[in-house]
């Protein structure tokens, strides 16, 4: 069935006082077709002393677009010519010492009226930031929601019989180590605003216990060491609170404690092991796994741990839900011969579907937009990142340095326009402390 979506793009005008505005309309037809976009080289002069390049500026960009989910695109650099294109994105790199401009871009096409322009300014060092941020408003022009370019991933690093905990950018750029405990550090989670990661560790010898760091390193501070387990941390959506799983009474639970680890409420009470807590983004709900139906299952529950039902059932043994951050569907994985499937349902629990199959595909978490799941998978060998989009494509090897790696978790978008500011826009840098 062919449906057509149209898209009504504000066009700004460069006016050196009023901007002007029109309306341009583009039609995309076939139901979740990818739009055809045409990246053309930004034009430059030449870079000395280090500076990054325009054509490295340009690789970014088009590869920022093209793993945005929303569209398929041609590289005019590499000998590709324009055919079927919507829209045209190209403009102008400039070098001023150890300040980067980056104008950018975007026209209708063959007709190449102006859907949008924007200057981009910051130092050398942030180039990618100025790109990832062109390609975010990009993605927002054409979908009204910004894309995902300047997000991070945490993951853990295996390295013998050692876990660490690492984050980089989404395209693998800036990794780097938040720990070197020679430990074992699992399931990492994201503060609500990005600044914070929450994380299990056995770095004190005896069980796992919770512990929080800077997104962008520094020292760690201890959060629950409770007697027993202190596992499978998660932040609530406004960031005061952490569900996870402790088993200081004897028998794993799901508790919820204030952000700093206190105040611990019990929300489980049953001989099972009850663990992996998920919250829904309005932190009214929490889904969870539990083996009380006599293999584990995913079930929700109330915030204050009522109304518990069951969401799985036409599945053997299933773990790892993630609720997307629309709150209309869940993610989870299903055991096979082979490993794990992963599996979306909505979250009543209905209309359960498959999405990643093949080898063993581990801990699904959901991209801010929610238009992709990264997930951690043997597909190739060893255990790497891929991500899907969850449109019947093959999904993407994630760069992570062929390091062998487990447990990802997508960052939430940056506050304001983080190390790159936009023409027009507040300097705004998120961030806090334990």
């Amino acid at each position: 069935m062919r449906r057509l979506l149209s898209v009504l793009l504000l066009v700004v005008a460069a006016a050196p006082a009023v901007a002007q505005t029109r309306e341009v309309r583009i039609d995309i037809a076939g139901g979740g077709r990818r739009l055809q976009l045409y990246c053309e080289a930004l034009a430059a002069g030449a870079a000395r002393g280090g500076v990054p390049t325009s054509r490295q500026a340009d690789e970014v960009l088009a590869n920022d677009l093209e793993q945005s989910g929303v569209f398929l695109v041609a590289r005019a650099w590499s000998g590709q010519t324009p055919f079927d294109v919507q829209a045209v994105t190209g403009g102008r790199w400039s070098v001023n010492g150890g300040q980067i401009t980056l104008t950018g871009e975007v026209r209708d096409f063959p007709v190449r009226r102006l859907i949008l322009t924007r200057d981009y300014r910051g130092p050398s060092a942030e180039w990618r930031s100025l790109v990832h941020q062109f390609a975010d408003d990009i993605v927002l022009q054409f979908t009204g929601e910004p894309g995902v370019a300047r997000t991070r991933i945490a993951f853990v690093v295996r390295e013998g019989r050692n876990k660490e905990l690492w984050v980089m950018d989404l395209d693998g750029a800036n990794a780097r180590a938040l720990t070197s405990d020679r430990s074992i550090a699992l399931s990492p989670s994201w503060s609500p605003e990005g600044s914070l990661l929450l994380f299990s560790t056995y770095r004190d010898g005896g069980p796992p216990h919770l512990y929080v760091v800077p997104a962008g390193g520094g020292k760690l501070y201890q959060v629950s060491a409770r007697p027993g387990l202190n596992t499978s941390p998660s932040y609530s959506p406004d960031g005061r609170e952490i569900a996870c799983t402790l088993s200081k009474d004897g028998n794993p639970e799901i508790y919820v404690l204030d952000a700093r680890g206190g105040s611990p409420r019990r929300l489980t009470d049953n001989r099972a092991i009850d663990t992996s807590p998920t919250w829904s983004p309005t932190g009214r709900e929490i889904g969870f796994t539990s083996d009380r139906s006599g293999s584990p299952q995913v079930y929700v529950m109330d915030r204050e741990g009522g109304n518990v039902r069951r969401l799985t059932y036409d599945v053997d043994y299933t773990d790892s839900p993630a609720w997307s951050p629309r709150g209309d569907l869940i993610a989870f994985v299903n055991r096979t011969g082979g490993g794990f499937d992963i599996y979306v349902c909505g979250a009543d629990g209905r209309n359960a579907r498959l999405v990643v199959s093949g080898a063993s595909n581990e801990n699904p978490r959901w991209s801010p937009d929610g238009r992709h799941l990264v997930f951690a998978s043997n597909r190739d060998g060893a255990f790497a990142l891929y991500v899907s989009d969850l449109d019947g494509r093959l999904p993407r090897k994630l760069d992570t340095g062929a390091r062998v790696v487990l447990s990802p978790a997508w960052s939430p978008r940056p506050a304001g326009g983080a190390a790159a500011v936009r023409s027009g826009s507040p300097h705004s840098n998120p961030g806090g402390s334990p």
